[in-house]
């Protein structure tokens, strides 16, 4: 007997027809928040730390050829870039030792004469050639104690100077590049299954 047959037989006895079976539950992305609210939570931590992380990402992606701004008597500081490698020739004055609170590692700051290019160069000494990163502007602050001991050694002003990280340079730092992109297709899953949670 067919199953027509059988809840028809049931419908006209008084018994309830059996009720079709439900379909399958669709599994969830694991990498979805099922809570809206916490998805878009989740969504702004991504968008933020990939906001924070977007200049290493940025450095680790920068061409490996510096760019070559000159030495004494002919600098092309006009050719500085942030997160772009360069190199630089000229003395370095008004320097001050520091250690880097991270890594414990002994360091020398200082600027090129006549210049506002300020040099972070490792350990205590070397030849007047320098080649390594210009840092972010937001990195800047991070040597405000450094210069103002320069300031007081009777260095100028040093409004909008740039920083020159001597030897760092391009793809050594994988991290933020693998977190960035990580977090990026967080976003994108996310950010799909929020949209097709919200239309449905």
């Amino acid at each position: 007997m067919t199953d027509d047959r059988r809840d028809e037989e049931a419908f006209f006895a008084g018994a309830p027809a059996e009720p079709p079976p439900a379909p399958p539950r669709r599994r969830a992305s694991p990498l979805l928040v099922r809570n809206p609210a916490f998805a878009i939570l989740a969504l702004a931590v991504c968008a933020w730390l990939l906001w924070d992380w977007w200049p290493e990402a940025a450095w680790f992606l920068a061409p490996r050829t510096p760019v070559d701004l000159g030495g004494p008597g002919a600098y092309h500081l006009a050719l500085a870039r942030e997160n772009r490698l360069a190199a630089i020739r000229g003395d370095l004055v008004d320097a001050v030792p520091v250690t880097e609170a991270r890594s414990g590692q002994a360091r020398t700051v200082g600027r090129i004469a006549g210049t506002n290019l300020v040099v972070d160069r490792p350990g205590r000494g070397g030849p007047p050639v320098f080649e390594g990163r210009i840092l972010p502007a937001a990195r800047r602050s991070d040597y405000a104690e450094a210069v103002a001991a320069m300031r007081a050694r009777g260095a100028p002003a040093l409004e909008g100077f740039l920083v020159l990280r001597d030897g760092e340079r391009p793809r050594t730092r994988w991290l933020p590049v693998a977190g960035s992109a990580i977090l990026a297709l967080l976003v994108l899953v996310n950010l799909r299954a929020l949209v097709k949670h919200l239309t449905a």
